[in-house]
């Protein structure tokens, strides 16, 4: 299966469609302050796969070349002011 990717500007989850599936990349981008996204495997307080962090105006990214496997549904929280995160999800 080809990889998807999903966008996100405010906490929620998402799901890649393939259950068990792999986390293979995770963007942000911060808007007027710093922001964070904090990617989770089984809802807003289950286990903690990764946290990524970018100051006002700029951008950070992961990116995993064999990517982190997951059960299919991810939750992101995310802080800051119009914050933006773009996940890439595949099999």
């Amino acid at each position: 299966m080809a990889n998807a990717g999903f966008r996100l500007a405010a906490t929620g989850s998402v799901t890649g469609g393939e259950n068990p599936g792999t986390l293979h990349s995770v963007s942000l981008t911060a808007g007027v302050d710093a922001a964070t996204a904090t990617v989770r495997y089984g809802g807003a307080s289950g286990t903690v796969l990764l946290k990524l962090a970018a100051v006002a105006g700029t951008s950070a990214m992961w990116h995993a070349v064999d990517g982190i496997p997951h059960g299919g549904t991810l939750h992101v929280t995310l802080t800051g002011t119009a914050p933006d995160v773009t996940l890439e999800m595949g099999q």
